[in-house]
């Protein structure tokens, strides 16, 4: 895996909050007006914020290598959304805690190890908090589920190799989720790419090479069936009947045969690509 790309940091100064004040509270977040000054120090007005806890997921592999999802009813969209399971970071809580709680609560199944995958921040326009994602592996069910008074979710099971499929489909529309899945896909499943189109230009070289040798061998015998034919003239066997001779035949037989095998290596190597 190549270094992290790691842009230097702007010159612009921050700004600064010069005056926060809470001005509501609710379950899951409080409001906030923030007075604010640029770099320079001249004011900029204010703003309002959501003061928000941090949030988890976990993408839990089972040993068959299948991502343990849920579907659940979103209160904000009025609609079923397909997820990974996560949520709230409980106070004094530590966000690996948080992610086996969640997975076990959300849908009875318990992982091996976790490792922490990715942090960001869900929108920093008007939030403060972090989602923490996780990875774990040897996902097993172990108990039932028990959901919070207001959830209700449906586990299903997608294959690991799949889940390019199933981002591409558009099912997945939680964007805390598709970035997490998209990362989990290329940092993890596609790290044999490389070796894989590696393979797959070296079985290509070879093949050309044995096309190559097979089509000389299919021109020469041609010759000395009927001196002068050219490869065009045997593009066309059934202009010349000296070319129904069964060593020809089968000669051209292992061409075509060898010339299929070629065309499906290549068409692999797209699809890899792809």
């Amino acid at each position: 895996m190549t270094d992290p790309l790691r842009l230097p940091m702007p010159r612009m100064p921050r700004w600064r909050r010069t005056r926060s004040r809470q001005m509501a509270s609710y379950r899951v977040f409080d409001v906030c007006r923030v007075e604010l000054e640029d770099g320079a120090g001249r004011s900029r007005g204010d703003a309002f914020t959501l003061r928000c806890p941090d949030w988890c997921n976990v993408i839990a592999v089972t040993p068959d290598e299948h991502v343990v999802m849920v579907w659940q009813y979103r209160f904000g969209t009025d609609a079923l959304s397909l997820e990974i399971p996560g949520g709230v970071v409980d106070p004094g809580e530590l966000p690996e805690q948080a992610a086996r709680r969640e997975l076990r609560e959300e849908t009875g199944y318990e992982v091996d190890d976790l490792e922490s995958f990715t942090q960001v921040e869900p929108n920093p326009a008007v939030q403060d908090n972090r989602c923490f994602t996780f990875v774990g592996r040897g996902a097993r069910p172990t108990d039932a589920a028990r959901f919070d008074p207001q959830e209700e979710l449906e586990t299903v099971l997608v294959p690991a190799a799949r889940i390019a499929d199933l981002l591409d489909g558009g099912q997945v529309r939680h964007s805390l989720v598709q970035g997490a899945l998209e990362a989990f896909w290329r940092r993890s499943l596609s790290r044999g790419a490389p070796q894989r189109q590696a393979s797959w230009d070296e079985a290509v070289r070879l093949l050309e090479r044995l096309e190559a040798l097979e089509r000389r061998d299919v021109l020469d015998l041609a010759r000395r069936l009927r001196p002068g034919l050219t490869s065009e003239d045997i593009a066309n066997p059934q202009d010349f009947p000296e070319l129904s001779d069964p060593d020809w035949q089968h000669k051209q037989g292992v061409l075509t045969g060898v010339q299929s095998a070629l065309a499906a290596v290549r068409a692999r190597r797209r699809g890899d690509e792809g």
